[in-house]
């Protein structure tokens, strides 16, 4: 569930400003989508969760303007064969320069693949660049949907970061990254991947929710 383009969100007016600052100071508070070089064998094992049809638009937790809130404003989930189609469309204010315009409706045009799995009680979202060219855009997100609410859960890097190092410090595929920063990276979604999960997935301690979305027509 991606943000703005981060070289056109430097310069954008207020309301664009405060999405993107918040996810900066998201990645800072180590509380973020979690990168996924490849999903594997498991991406195959996903499914389309049709809970998660429609268009949902951004809520405002309580005391909280929607755009300061870090997340798309309008999450569109196409069915497209066993996968969505996921656009995440945010405003385009048109007092903007003309090849930023043209950068933020490329952004909200662009269409992920996206399949559910389930890892115990909880489920995540596989999200990928379905012609395979824009590694960045493979993320997992942990989610619910309830009452006509779609929940999105980040993970909370730094505990989920001390579990590893703790209990799994010569995990292959799921690890602290290298260089500046400390968040969780996977490599290749395997089974060891999932069983290092699933002892986590349905844990509040190491999830943070990032933002909510209410179904909308």
């Amino acid at each position: 569930m991606r943000v703005p383009s981060s070289n056109i969100a430097a310069r954008l007016v207020t309301n664009t400003m405060k999405r993107f600052w918040l996810c900066m100071i998201a990645v800072v508070l180590q509380v973020s989508c979690t990168p996924v070089e490849d999903f594997g064998q498991y991406w195959d094992k996903g499914f389309v969760d049709p809970a998660l049809e429609g268009s949902w638009k951004k809520l405002a937790r309580s005391g909280e303007n929607p755009d300061d809130v870090c997340g798309a404003d309008l999450l569109r989930f196409t069915r497209n064969g066993a996968s969505y189609a996921l656009q995440a469309i945010n405003p385009i204010n048109p007092t903007l320069e003309p090849h930023e315009i043209a950068q933020m409706t490329a952004d909200n045009e662009q269409r992920l693949s996206a399949r559910s799995l389930r890892i115990g009680k909880a489920t995540i979202l596989m999200e990928r660049d379905p012609a395979g060219l824009e590694k960045s855009a493979s993320i997992m997100v942990r989610y619910e949907v309830k009452r006509g609410r779609l929940q999105e859960y980040w993970i909370s890097n730094g505990d989920a970061v001390e579990f590893l190092e703790t209990k799994y410090p010569s995990a292959k595929n799921i690890k602290k990254n290298t260089g500046e920063g400390e968040y969780v990276v996977i490599k290749t979604f395997d089974d060891e991947v999932f069983r290092v999960l699933s002892e986590i997935a349905s844990n509040p301690t190491y999830w943070f929710l990032n933002c909510e979305y209410k179904k909308v027509p």
